[in-house]
């Protein structure tokens, strides 16, 4: 082939210049949200003998408290047909779970605190309890002290050093009934009533409100990532709230889910919401003023609490128990940067990739590198996610 014959058989790769690059920045909208498009599937299920309130996943094993049957313990590294382990049958209500090591604590409604060892778990056994003075609907655990939110009670701060003899620390009164609780660092932030409140938990025997901000719904589920809170407003939806200051939060932004948020997990920009009879709502917070839903998976019955590790969810549900599902997510292509934003990095992402003829550049998938390809990745940025 001679070289005419092979410049017209493949053009020529021009470097972008700045000039081109303006010209398309003036006629584009680089400030909009990159929206990924989620489609949940179902990947298996473990249907509990009573209704499943809540699940923590360690490794290939799931824990899911499951009311009036106390812990279900249920190997889930084939998530298409999850196997029971075993089981401890509670005093009462089994509401909250978390694990440390071979440890399971175990928010048990009238019954307060459960601590089990799970180390077997073909025979769990009771290593204590602590009886708290209003039903207990959750526990967080941070080494050796155990949060517990116990409805009219407030917060509860348990010593568990000695799983035996477990013994209270403190307690901070909240304007409501503490309904959920995260634990970063010194902070804890408690869902009680309609209010996120803040509480510095340093000295566990004296916590202190360091601030509180109103949810606009009934707050029962609470997740934290950086400097933001998420919160299940149950019929509000999904509330964000920024908390970089802990003594002046203020909301950001909400998004109306079509059932009653009662949990809430977040992974990167996106939110996974336990929706009531809504089921799971993946909803887009790359932009915190705008969340925007981006993916839902119609489950059988209520939805009551979710977990996400990588692509896979596990999430509870009152009627059929833990439900499997995977839900990884085509990422909006023109988001070279991978920030959730589709802007002038994006831009400069390209303009890189093309000059440096990485295939991510060849737009037109034709093999070559030129003007074309800049156009096509522009309609595409315009066209957005």
């Amino acid at each position: 082939m001679s070289t005419t014959q092979l410049n017209h058989h493949v053009r020529r790769r021009t470097p972008i210049t700045a000039a081109c690059l303006t010209a398309a920045l003036a006629c584009s909208a680089w400030t909009a949200p990159a929206r990924a498009d989620c489609i949940p599937t179902l990947l298996g299920w473990y249907d509990t003998p009573s209704s499943a309130q809540g699940v923590a996943v360690v490794e290939s094993v799931a824990y899911v408290v499951d009311q009036y049957s106390g812990l279900q313990i249920i190997d889930v590294s084939d998530p298409a047909v999850p196997k029971l382990l075993g089981a401890y049958d509670t005093p009462d209500q089994a509401i909250g779970v978390s694990i440390v090591g071979d440890v399971a604590y175990l928010a048990d409604y009238s019954s307060g605190l459960q601590i089990i060892d799970v180390s077997n778990p073909a025979a769990p056994l009771l290593l204590g309890a602590y009886k708290t003075p209003e039903p207990a609907w959750d526990v967080t655990v941070v080494g050796h002290v155990a949060y517990v939110p116990d409805g009219n009670s407030g917060l509860l701060i348990i010593d568990v050093s000695n799983p035996a003899t477990p013994k209270l620390l403190g307690a901070y009164k909240t304007p409501g009934p503490a309904w959920d609780v995260t634990v970063v660092g010194q902070v804890a932030y408690v869902a009680a009533s309609d209010t996120l409140t803040i509480i510095d938990v340093s000295d566990p025997t004296a916590p202190k409100l360091l601030g509180s901000q109103l949810s606009g719904g009934l707050t029962i589920g609470v997740a934290v990532v950086g400097s933001v809170a998420y919160v299940a407003d149950l019929f509000a939806g999904l509330g964000i709230i920024d908390i970089s200051n802990p003594a002046k939060p203020k909301r950001l932004g909400t998004c109306d889910t079509p059932g009653d948020a009662s949990d809430v997990t977040v992974v990167g920009h996106l939110a996974y919401v336990a929706d009531e009879w809504a089921g799971l709502q993946i909803i887009d917070v790359s932009d915190p003023t705008t969340p925007t839903i981006t993916g839902s998976y119609d489950t059988m019955g209520g939805a009551s609490s979710i977990g996400v590790i990588g692509d896979v969810a596990y999430m509870t549900e009152h009627e059929s128990g833990l439900q499997i599902l995977e839900v990884s997510c085509e990422p909006c292509a023109p988001d070279l940067d991978d920030s959730g934003r589709l802007d002038l990095f994006d831009f400069l992402a390209f303009v890189n990739l093309f000059n440096t003829a990485d295939p991510k550049a060849d737009c037109t998938t034709d093999g070559a590198y030129d003007l074309f390809d800049f156009l096509c990745y522009t309609d595409a940025f315009n066209a957005g996610c």
